[in-house]
């Protein structure tokens, strides 16, 4: 069943392994302000603890990677989402011209893992003493912590989180599960290289629009102006609990509207809740349907 980590996102903390980011890590004294002209997210005013959630772009405004980052004294740590580290890595390098700044790839040396829930903060406060690295980023509107370990204390450190009160260890589906019903998009899933960041629905979530300038600022910043944005992904529902396909069309009265881009059945509410990249035009009314099911809109949290 998959109450018991769902229980634990909503009252402790949710446990999920991230064994597909990679690791990255800029240390110097231009670090921040380097970093900061690359990404979506604040990185110069963070402090030694602090994190974000962010995105690279290029020069179009389009979406290269999804990046967490954690600030430590030494430095900066930030993941690459699954499959664009190579990418990532090689763009970032390309950029650092005059910086006092160094950039490193330590994904051989450093693994990732997340914590969901009220909970999560105190739990990885917990493992701080293993050589953990963590920043408080919420990404499901319930709490929740990005750490980052060296791969020689991995084991230790989630053997240690797993001995706490209240930390639930997510399997595959209940982390799914979670993300969908909290209305967060994955790379390579829900989004791409294909969108920006308001066909991602990520505008108001990994984007800081009171820093300076960042790779890709003008563009987001004329789409945010126009108003008019293609696509967007959203979260849904539909009744009964047979599954939902990737890639499954959804249909409005006009004609294909969308796809289905996650998908998870719920037992216990007998429903299925999915995330869809949909034609803004078919979200302003009328019914939406997949593989003959009608579509319920779910409201994003906040944030």
């Amino acid at each position: 069943m998959l109450d018991p980590p769902i229980t634990a996102a909503q009252r402790g903390a949710l446990l999920v392994e991230e064994p597909d980011w990679g690791t990255l890590f800029v240390s110097g004294p231009d670090a921040r302000s380097w970093l900061n002209g690359l990404l979506t997210c604040d990185v110069k005013s963070l402090s030694s603890g602090a994190g974000a959630w962010g995105l690279s772009l290029s020069k179009q405004g389009k979406i290269q990677s999804e990046l967490n980052v954690v600030m430590t004294e030494a430095g900066i740590y930030a993941s690459t989402a699954p499959g664009t580290h190579a990418a990532v890595f090689s763009s970032f390098q390309d950029f650092l011209i005059m910086e006092d700044a160094e950039l490193e790839d330590r994904t051989n040396a450093y693994a990732w893992l997340t914590l969901h829930g009220p909970l999560a903060i105190n739990a990885a406060q917990a493992v701080a003493s293993l050589g953990a690295h963590s920043a408080a980023i919420d990404w499901t509107g319930l709490g929740g912590v990005a750490v980052v370990a060296p791969r020689t204390a991995l084991s230790g450190v989630l053997a240690a989180l797993r001995k706490l009160d209240g930390v639930g260890v997510a399997t595959r589906e209940a982390w799914l599960r979670l993300r969908i019903e909290r209305s967060v998009p994955a790379y390579g899933s829900d989004f791409g290289p294909q969108d920006n960041p308001h066909e991602a629905s990520l505008d108001r979530r990994a984007v800081s629009w009171t820093k300076g300038c960042y790779l890709g600022q003008e563009v987001v910043c004329m789409q945010d102006m126009r108003g008019r944005v293609k696509r967007r992904v959203v979260a849904v529902k539909a009744d009964g609990t047979a599954p939902l396909a990737i890639g499954t069309a959804v249909e409005s009265e006009a004609g294909p509207a969308g796809e289905i881009t996650s998908s998870c059945p719920v037992e216990d509410a007998s429903a299925t809740f999915a995330l869809a990249r949909i034609n803004t035009k078919a979200l302003e009314g009328g019914p939406l349907l997949a593989a003959g099911r009608r579509l319920e809109l779910l409201i994003p949290p906040a944030g």
